[in-house]
């Protein structure tokens, strides 16, 4: 087929006035127009987190959010804690790696959540103040992790939390200021429903504090350059403008909606589609799902094949898995422009496919 529907747990499908708007004329980016737009994004955004801290925009994808949050709060003596459940937790490790950093690094098998207790114990035993990286929905597993345990951990000895939020803001429930995130990640692609381009850190007011006194190099994502334009809601570079246009109409329809009302919504999709993938005989891969996303395990391991088939017979995009774990899973993307008749068609074409490859 020429086209399919995105099931894939990022980039989502957007709704249609989404890709309206993505097709507005162009404004100029130091005119008071756009201010006001970026402005409100900005309210938008506090709003869905739950937050008053800054949140600064980046014409990037979700990894150059991670690399500014890194580069900025990082100095090249600081010893930061990387809790790995899957290819995003460790991301955070390259790019710590990257940075010249000596991170330590505990990790847990594909398919499970860090435990609050194990980031304690290194706390306990480093005894000195550090930054802790972690994922709230790591999309290679779809596992969820506890943030609200693991941000008292942190906060309790002093340290700083760095969350990955991009799979999971908007369809998992993480109020930064309530379970102590100093610096939430997020992008535009996933449950904001919006195309890629834009992704975003918040930051609270300790992180920037701290912020100020890194000494490690950056320029296009130096935060200390983007707090002077910040106050004026602009940006030190061309921001992706279309991109943003979109972004606030889906940040829109959220708050239309309601951001507890889209919460349960997500909930309910996400209980839906496992109760169909158990009804089919097929296990989930995570301990603790995300209502992200389900990533479900494959028999005989031809995940591959399968993914073909649906998209080229059926006209639905799935997504395998990534690295070692791929041809041995499916994810399904169940966050933003979704509801459940989209995703029984889905579901419907998944089990006619498993049901003449049974027979």
């Amino acid at each position: 087929m020429s086209s399919y529907t995105l099931f894939t747990p990022g980039p989502v499908d957007i709704p249609d006035e989404v890709i309206k708007d993505i097709s507005k004329p162009l404004i100029y980016h130091r005119e008071e127009k756009f201010a006001k737009m970026l402005g409100e994004i900005a309210e938008c955004l506090k709003i869905i987190l739950s937050t008053k801290s800054r949140i600064f925009f980046f014409s990037a994808s979700g990894t150059g959010a991670m690399e500014a949050a890194c580069s900025n709060i990082l100095s090249s003596l600081d010893q930061p804690i990387v809790a790995i459940c899957g290819k995003f937790g460790e991301r955070w490790l390259e790019i710590c790696e990257g940075y010249h950093t000596n991170p330590i690094i505990t990790k847990v098998e594909y398919g499970k959540s860090i435990e609050a207790s194990t980031i304690q114990e290194i706390l306990k035993e480093r005894n000195k103040p550090t930054v802790v990286f972690t994922t709230l929905t790591e999309t290679s597993t779809g596992a969820l992790n506890d943030i609200k345990a693991l941000g008292e951990v942190v906060r309790n000895h002093g340290s700083y939390l760095v969350v990955d939020g991009v799979a999971g803001i908007g369809a998992d429930v993480c109020p930064q200021d309530d379970w102590h995130i100093d610096v939430l990640v997020g992008a535009s692609q996933k449950a904001l429903m919006s195309p890629p381009g834009v992704s975003f850190v918040s930051v609270n007011d300790r992180a920037f504090e701290k912020m100020k006194e890194s000494d490690l190099p950056s320029y296009y994502f130096n935060l200390n350059i983007y707090e002077k334009f910040r106050v004026k809601n602009q940006t030190p570079w061309t921001p992706a403008i279309n991109v943003l246009y979109g972004l606030k109409t889906g940040l829109d329809k959220i708050l239309k909606r309601g951001v507890e009302e889209v919460l349960e919504h997500h909930e309910k999709l996400a209980k839906y589609v496992r109760e169909r993938i158990g009804n089919m005989g097929l296990d989930l891969l995570p301990e603790h799902p995300s209502n992200a996303l389900s990533v479900m395990k494959v028999p005989k391991n031809n995940s591959t094949e399968l993914i073909n088939e649906l998209k080229e017979k059926h006209g639905i995009l799935f997504a395998n898995g990534q690295a070692d774990l791929k041809g041995t899973i499916i994810r399904i993307g169940h966050m933003g422009n979704y509801d459940i008749n989209k995703m029984t068609g889905a579901l419907d074409a998944l089990e006619t496919i498993l049901g003449q490859r049974r027979a």
